[in-house]
């Protein structure tokens, strides 16, 4: 034998590193499929959840009145039938978008008192 036979170690290390080269992109492929899986499944539920928790916060209240409040005082400035009309409208669209229990009553007021 010489010293440059490959002999039968090589073959042997050479099918090693194969196997573990198939052995990790099956591992990858396996984590892929179980978060594809996880995110169709559980990922709406997660959602939801983050959705109503921000429907619940301080901030998402605060950002509410806050809107509602400039489009009331944008209708009192209105001076013609049509900006009142669409201001109006973009109130009522609002108020439908938005949790009945985070709409204030005087906007519930404003929009019922202004329905025609």
């Amino acid at each position: 034998m010489s010293r440059y036979d490959d002999g039968p170690g090589a073959g042997f290390i050479a099918a090693m590193i194969l196997a573990c080269i198939f052995l990790i992109g099956l591992a990858g492929w396996g984590i892929h499929a179980c978060n594809t899986a996880e995110r169709a499944t559980l990922g709406a539920l997660d959602q939801e959840v983050d959705r109503k928790n921000f429907e619940h916060s301080q901030a998402y209240r605060e950002g509410l009145r806050r809107d509602f409040d400039e489009l009331m005082l944008a209708y009192s400035r209105a001076k013609t039938d049509d900006e009142r009309a669409v201001i109006l409208s973009t109130l009522r669209h609002r108020v439908q978008g938005a949790p009945p229990e985070a709409v204030p009553q005087d906007v519930k007021d404003f929009v019922a008192s202004h329905t025609k």
